[in-house]
């Protein structure tokens, strides 16, 4: 199913916006890359045209992501402005400088505007992390601790914020058991993913690689804590993403992407040709409270 066979007023879709490739962690498997584009998040004015055309065109919630998009200096002016525009906002971020500035002052100055933050962790031992490549610059082996510091200080400097928790199911946590890590967090949302391989982008990330059966065995040892589960299958064509220069891609056209940029195509010509599905969409747990949607 394409954009053309349903109504983005019946079904209110998110979007994730792959701001810029830039990003201080190194994860082995990471999927969010664009051949180092340089994007358009550093002009305030195109960055708004991008918003402005999504809420025009229907939708409801922004999540702003990277790379770290944390890096992004307009950050904060682009989140105020999607709130006001009526769209429920939200951050992904690996969490290294929500404790540290940028990230506490885009919480003191603009936290009211923000409705949720995603962070990543993938498990509570600080060494498989830094083996997966969640370290600062590739080197530090304080990502756990940091983000529970993360979680802390958001809570304590704007506790309207609704905390997510995503984590990668791999070959180095897939046996784990990580209730004591979550029940400390207590997220609104825990998501694991099991690590899909997208050619071309992450495929040295094979070995990491795991079935189905022990992704599903990952999740039934953490059923009480209520996982929102994504299998391979489900991830495919679920997502509505655009790429730094504000332009819709899928897996097929994430890094030769020929459609036009939101900045100067109207919503339903940079739509063209993308393979999406709604009905994906509603079946991960796509539609949620959001909060903050006018």
């Amino acid at each position: 199913m394409t954009p053309a066979a349903f109504s983005f007023s019946e079904i209110p879709v998110a979007v994730n916006w792959h701001m810029l490739d830039a990003c201080n962690y190194r994860c082995k498997f990471c999927f969010a890359k664009f051949n180092n584009l340089k994007g358009i998040c550093h002009d305030i004015q195109k960055s708004r045209t991008v918003l402005l055309k999504l809420k025009e065109g229907g939708v409801k919630k922004i999540n702003f992501t990277g790379g770290e998009p944390l890096l992004c200096p307009t950050l904060g002016e682009l989140i105020k402005y999607a709130k006001e525009l009526g769209m429920a906002t939200s951050i992904v971020t690996n969490g290294y400088y929500l404790t540290e500035n940028p990230g506490k002052e885009l919480l003191k100055e603009y936290g009211e505007y923000i409705d949720w933050i995603g962070m990543s962790l993938d498990s509570g031992n600080p060494e498989v992390e830094l083996a997966l490549g969640r370290a600062h610059l590739g080197q530090d082996g304080g990502h756990v601790k940091r983000v529970r510091g993360a979680v802390r200080l958001i809570k304590k400097v704007a506790p309207k914020i609704q905390i997510k928790i995503n984590t990668v199911v791999t070959r180095l946590n897939w046996k784990e058991d990580m209730h004591w890590v979550i029940e400390e967090l207590t997220p609104e949302r825990w998501k694991v993913f099991q690590l899909k391989i997208v050619p071309g982008v992450n495929e040295g990330s094979t070995s990491l690689a795991i079935t189905e059966e022990q992704f599903r065995e990952f999740v039934n040892r953490h059923a009480d804590l209520n996982p929102i589960a994504e299998d391979n299958d489900l991830m495919t064509h679920s997502y509505l993403m655009i790429d730094p220069l504000g332009r819709f891609y899928d897996e097929e056209s994430q890094l030769s992407n020929w459609r036009n940029s939101l900045v100067e195509a109207t919503f339903k010509e940079a739509l063209r040709g993308l393979k999406f599905n709604p009905l994906k969409f509603v079946q991960r747990g796509g539609i949620y409270d959001w909060g903050g949607v006018k």
